[in-house]
């Protein structure tokens, strides 16, 4: 039996892609840079706006504003794009992507604040840098204000979610630095 098609209402979603079978996305920083250009390209395309994002090596993490139930089909395109090239040029023929990414969609500031620390701090969880600025393939950066960012970000919700105390950017930074309990090195 065939899985219904979701509903998705203009908002801000938390979308996740893994790899099939945990295969990696990403074999090297071209992969990467090519992944960040067929995103941008989608999200231009699709009218989808990329508030923030990271690339692991055998998923990605991306918070997006979508206006209607295109989401689906901009997700399809960016997958099956992406696939095409990865397999032609790493000559592998198998899918790359699982058959369904994650989506949930945020439903208030907290939440948003929430998913782009979790999004920025996916590189300290998995051992990859200690500070997640150190992630190049992450927005955390553009967004703490740092850097330019590798690709567009719409960057108004994270704004109006982190303005609090009237510094956005410095809110965001001071929140992404915070590390969980789960993070910690054993006490010896």
């Amino acid at each position: 039996m065939a899985r219904p098609p979701r509903i998705f209402l203009p908002g801000i979603y938390h979308v996740t892609a893994h790899g099939s079978d945990d295969r990696h996305l990403f074999l090297g920083d071209n992969d990467r840079e090519t992944f960040l250009a067929r995103l941008s390209a989608v999200c231009e395309r699709f009218e989808l706006a990329l508030v923030s994002y990271v690339l692991m090596g055998n998923h990605y993490h991306a918070l997006l504003r979508i206006p209607d139930a295109r989401l689906s089909s901009a997700l399809q395109r960016l997958h099956t794009e992406y696939s095409r090239h990865l397999n032609r040029l790493h000559r592998r023929g198998a899918h790359l992507f699982r058959a369904h990414p994650g989506i949930r969609e945020i439903e208030s500031d907290q939440h948003l604040v929430a998913a782009a620390r979790y999004i920025a701090r996916n590189p300290v969880r998995a051992g990859l840098v200690r500070d997640p600025l150190d992630w190049p393939w992450s927005s955390a950066g553009a967004h703490a204000g740092i850097e330019r960012p590798r690709i567009p970000l719409a960057e108004g919700d994270l704004e109006a979610a982190f303005a609090w105390r009237g510094n956005w950017r410095g809110e965001y930074l001071t929140k992404i630095r915070i590390a969980d309990v789960d993070e910690l090195p054993d006490a010896a």
